[in-house]
Parts: structure tokens; C-alpha cells; sequence
């Protein structure tokens, strides 16, 4: 009897041990593939876990993810839960290659998966069915760079756009950079885009829709042909099939792309040697010269200040300034080098000015001659010079007598002794002489009663002060409090909404808007990407929950261009949810 009870305990013992049990586990979408394929595979855990490390993808390059997705759901009153990191990889080169350990933190304790193996073939015949999803976004979508010239003098200012375009009928989820262009011999400024604004265009002559993604401005530093290297992206698009679903509306597929805008030549011209300036330095563009004085008239040792101005548009800061030639009379300091210029497509405008310090050491009348200024017009292909008006200084002084007061001061054994008369300072006043004053009273005077009364009136005050203050502080809680079950309400609206995807990922934005504004106090002008990931970072909040809010966040600004499922509204109802449950769990 006692070895039957023993027994049951064993066996209920590794009952609860097996169902206690995490499965961490790794699987590939396809163990073989060819070079110009891609692979996807997943790490999924049956508990929920934190600090996940994927392994390194030794011999692949990462074109897409770590996109992360949760199941959660009960059945039969039993809970199923899964969370999976999800990772596309292009592999480098052809062989056999192991995908090493991935690990994660479950209650404490660390779990890794077991290696995985993947075979690399020589590239394989891409498909060419009209129906096939690849196919069908490999002719819909399409990375270009468009060169404002390609065949510009040296330093002359050109720009170069990278426009995606996408047709009608396709839809593209996001985006991710896999290599950025690189501009050797040249110098190169990005230009800021605040905003991804989709327009209509023509491609090959077929109607596109098109998104700016990049600007930037180059200015070529060498001649000859100069390579720009292309920028490559990872793009999820959204493609339509010839399937329907149960209402009748055709079901789209989601496959990864990789897009490339293709290497560009650029054919760099020298500058010409004819009519060229003994004193050009460098200067490329159209630009305007002067020099102002603040001061015309002044005494000696009087400082005053000459601006040396270039303005326009051309190749600010690459060639050599302006200088300008001032007797030996008056002593120049090293300018200050004052810059107000912007960068745009089609070129650095604004102005650079050389602030010099001048101080004249004899009077008399000076000039600042006039100077010239050398530079090269692309547009119309010559050189010009200008020149500045001449400015004329009047300096004002003696120098005779500072110049005597200055040798009396060094000849230091010639100084006569100081002989004092009797009467020297008879006109200094030496006695001193007293005078009444009238009796003066302070108690129950008017200084007496200010005095009694201003600290009566300074507690007051202070008492209104605080209580304001304190009122202040309780209805700025009660705000926060408020925002916070605004955006609680707002989540829990979007779950009624899924399926109509205006409506839903309208409401998830204003959600997760509300919620971040009350829980990191930010002004909707600092309402800005990297403020929040800063604010966030700061907080202490979980980089993978992080990366889930952008995730949504990504997808409310992209749903008015893509059609999305009902599934995937769903998992961004439960990524809305999660994230802001892991932040509630961290205390300001």
C-alpha cells in the first residue's frame, strides 16, 4: 500500500514537473536555399520571458525583423501562450552553416535553443508566375535615385533623391535600411525630411505612387568619373492574390523584398584654366562681397570692428576666405568667424562673415583699400571678380604727448624729488566741522509701523503661495490620472473597431498618444521618435517593449496606404496592450 502512495507521488511529481516545463524552441522556414533567397526563422517561448539574445547569423545578413508577435488564449478553460521573435536572413556565400544559440530569461532562469543547420545553394531561377506573390512585388515596387546633374564642374553643388515607388494596387507595411549610400570624393550634407508624404507620379511612363525617403547634397571634390554606392533597402509589401475571403474581397499576401536604387556615375568636370584668377582660392557658385566698418571716426587705441561679408550660394567653408591688406599702424586681431547658412537641394545659401578687431596705434586718416573676391559661376561657366568700396578711417589724437608720457614713465632715474610747501594742499579742507541735527523719534514713527507690518503681511503670502502650489500640484495628478483612464478607454474602444481599419488604427494612435504624454509629462511639440525612445530608455522600459510600440506606431501612419487583415489589427491591439502594461510596471 505504502509503495502504491509512493508512486502516485512520484507520478504527480513529474506531472507537475513536465507541465511546469518552458519549451524554448528554433525553426526554419526551409533548411535549403539558394543564394538569392531568404530564410526565415523563429524563436518562440511558451512563457512569457525578458532579455532575449539572439545568436550572431555568422554567414548571413539580417534583411528583416526581430519582429516580435504573442498568442494568447484560453480553451476549454485552458491558457495557450506563445511569444516569437521572428528574423529574415540573405545568406553571404553558399555552404553548410550552422545558426548558433539563441537564449532568453524566464522566471529567473536562463533557457537556450538547440543549433540549427542550413544548407546554401547556388541561386535559383526567381519565379515568373504572374501569380506568385515575389514576382508580383518584384515588377510593383521600385527603389530609384535621381541626380539633379550628372555631369557638374568640380565643387559645383548637385543633389541626389531616393524616391520608392509603389503601384496602386500594392502595399508596402515598412521599411528597413540594410546598406546607405556612400559618397567617396565627395562632401556630403543629408538633408532633414520632417515628413513621409506619398504623391503620385509616373514611373516608365505607368502611374506610381512615390515616397521621398532621402535628400542629400554633394559637392564633388575630385574630377574624372566618381561612383555614389546605392542605398538598399529591406521593404514588407503587401501584394493582392487571387484569393478571397469569406465577404468577397481579395486576400493579400505579405512577402519581404529587398530593393536596391543601383550605382550611380557621375562625370565630375575640371575647372577652366582659362581666365583663371591669380587669387581664386576656390570659391564655386554665385556670390556677393563686401567689407562695412562699424566706426569711420575714433581717438586713438579706440578699437572698432570690419566685417568681411560673402554671401550667396556656393561651396561655403571649402575654399579660402578673403583677406585684407591694413597698415602696419593698426594692430588686427584673428577674426571671429560668424556663419548663418542653410542647406538645400539646390545648394549651401546664406552668408559668412569674418569679424576682424582693429585697433589704431597713431592717429591720422586711414583706408581700407578696396578688395577683391575671385570665384567660378557654374551656370554660366566663367570666372567673375568683385570688389569691395573702399572705407575710409579718421583716427583722432596726440601722439606727441603719449608718446612723451610714455618715455618719462620708463626713464625712471631722471625723476625729480617731490618738494612739499607748507600751503601745497591749502585747497583740501583738513578740519573737520560738526553740525546738529534735529531729535529724531522712531517709536510710533511710520518707519516703525512699515517695519511692524511687513512680516504679518510677507506670511500671508507665503500661505497663499503654498496653498496655490498645493491645489496646483493635486489637479496636475488628477490630470495625469485622467489622460491615463482616457487612454485606457481609447484601447478598449479600437478592440470593437478591428476589422475597420481607419477607425482601429485611429484610435490605437490616440491611445498610445495619450498615455505617453501623461506617463513621460511630454508637450506635443516634443512629441518626436527620438524624444519618447530617449524618455523611455530613461525610464527604464524594456527595449522589446519599445520596439513594439514603434512597431504600431509605424503601422497607424502607413494603414491609410496599405491594406492590413483583420489578424494583423489584432496582433497590434495586443502589442498596444502589452507595452503599456510593461510600462505601468515601472514607477516614475
Amino acid at each position: 500500500m505504502k509503495k502504491i502512495n509512493l508512486i502516485h507521488i512520484i507520478l504527480f511529481l513529474l506531472s507537475f514537473s513536465a507541465y511546469s516545463q518552458v519549451n524554448f524552441n528554433a525553426e526554419l522556414s526551409k533548411s535549403t536555399l539558394g543564394l538569392n533567397e531568404r530564410v526565415k526563422i523563429e524563436f518562440s517561448v511558451d512563457k512569457d520571458g525578458d532579455n532575449f539574445i539572439p545568436p550572431k547569423f555568422e554567414n548571413f545578413r539580417i534583411v528583416g525583423g526581430p519582429s516580435q508577435s504573442i498568442r494568447n488564449s484560453w480553451v476549454n478553460g485552458k491558457r495557450s501562450f506563445s511569444k516569437t521573435y521572428a528574423y529574415f536572413l540573405s545568406p553571404i556565400k553558399k555552404g553548410v552553416f550552422q545558426i548558433g544559440q539563441a537564449s532568453i530569461e524566464v522566471d529567473g532562469d536562463i533557457y537556450k535553443t538547440l543549433p540549427v543547420k542550413v544548407t546554401v545553394t547556388s541561386a535559383v531561377d526567381k519565379p515568373t508566375n504572374p501569380n506568385d506573390p515575389n514576382y508580383l512585388a518584384d515588377k510593383n515596387i521600385h527603389l530609384v535615385a535621381e541626380l539633379s546633374n550628372k555631369n557638374p564642374f568640380l565643387n559645383e553643388a548637385i543633389s541626389v533623391t531616393y524616391k520608392l515607388y509603389v503601384s496602386s494596387d500594392t502595399g508596402v507595411d515598412n521599411w528597413r535600411e540594410l546598406e546607405a549610400p556612400r559618397y567617396a570624393d565627395f562632401w556630403s550634407n543629408n538633408i532633414d525630411i520632417t515628413s513621409l508624404n506619398v504623391q503620385n507620379g509616373t514611373y516608365k511612363g505607368e502611374p506610381y505612387r512615390y515616397v521621398v525617403l532621402r535628400k542629400t547634397l554633394l559637392y564633388p571634390q575630385k574630377t574624372g568619373k566618381l561612383k555614389i554606392e546605392p542605398l538598399t533597402l529591406d521593404v514588407s509589401v503587401q501584394v493582392p492574390s487571387n484569393r478571397r475571403d469569406f465577404f468577397g474581397n481579395l486576400i493579400s499576401s505579405s512577402v519581404s523584398k529587398t530593393v536596391s536604387a543601383g550605382s550611380s556615375l557621375i562625370n565630375v568636370r575640371p575647372l577652366p584654366i582659362d581666365g583663371k584668377p591669380k587669387d581664386f582660392s576656390g570659391a564655386v557658385g554665385d556670390f556677393n562681397f563686401e567689407i562695412k566698418s562699424n566706426k569711420n571716426k575714433l581717438i586713438i587705441d579706440e578699437a572698432f570692428q570690419l566685417n568681411v561679408i560673402v554671401s550667396g550660394r556656393g561651396n561655403f567653408n571649402l575654399y579660402d576666405d578673403p583677406k585684407i591688406a591694413l597698415p602696419n599702424s593698426l594692430e588686427v586681431y584673428e577674426p571671429e568667424k560668424i556663419s548663418d547658412i542653410s542647406v538645400r537641394v539646390t545648394g549651401i545659401r546664406g552668408k559668412v562673415n569674418n569679424e576682424y578687431t582693429v585697433v589704431p596705434n597713431r592717429p591720422g586718416k586711414y583706408i581700407v583699400p578696396e578688395t577683391k573676391f575671385s570665384f567660378f559661376n557654374p551656370e554660366l561657366a566663367e570666372y567673375k571678380t568683385i570688389y569691395s568700396d573702399p572705407i575710409y578711417i579718421d583716427v583722432e589724437g596726440n601722439f606727441n604727448e603719449r608718446d612723451n608720457d610714455e618715455s618719462n614713465n620708463e626713464n625712471n632715474n631722471n625723476v625729480n624729488k617731490i618738494q612739499l610747501t607748507k600751503n601745497q594742499f591749502s585747497s583740501f579742507k583738513t578740519k573737520t566741522v560738526f553740525s546738529e541735527i534735529d531729535n529724531y523719534i522712531f517709536l510710533n514713527s511710520k518707519k516703525y509701523w512699515v517695519l511692524l507690518i511687513i512680516p504679518f503681511v510677507l506670511c500671508i503670502i507665503i500661505l497663499l503661495i503654498s496653498k496655490i502650489f498645493h491645489n496646483y500640484k493635486f489637479r496636475k495628478i488628477d490630470q495625469i490620472e485622467l489622460s491615463r483612464k482616457l487612454s485606457y478607454k481609447l484601447l478598449d474602444d479600437s478592440r470593437q473597431f478591428i476589422g475597420d481599419k481607419e477607425k482601429f488604427y485611429e484610435s490605437i494612435d490616440r491611445a498610445l498618444s495619450t498615455y505617453l504624454k501623461s506617463k513621460l509629462n511630454i508637450k506635443n511639440s516634443d512629441f518626436k521618435n527620438e524624444e519618447i525612445k530617449k524618455k523611455l530608455e530613461t525610464l527604464g522600459i524594456n527595449k522589446n517593449a519599445i520596439i513594439l510600440l514603434f512597431q504600431v506606431f509605424e503601422n497607424c501612419q502607413l494603414a491609410r496606404y496599405t491594406p492590413l487583415n483583420i489578424n494583423e489589427m489584432s496582433d497590434d491591439f495586443e502589442k498596444a496592450k502589452l507595452f503599456i502594461e510593461k510600462a505601468e510596471k515601472i514607477k516614475k
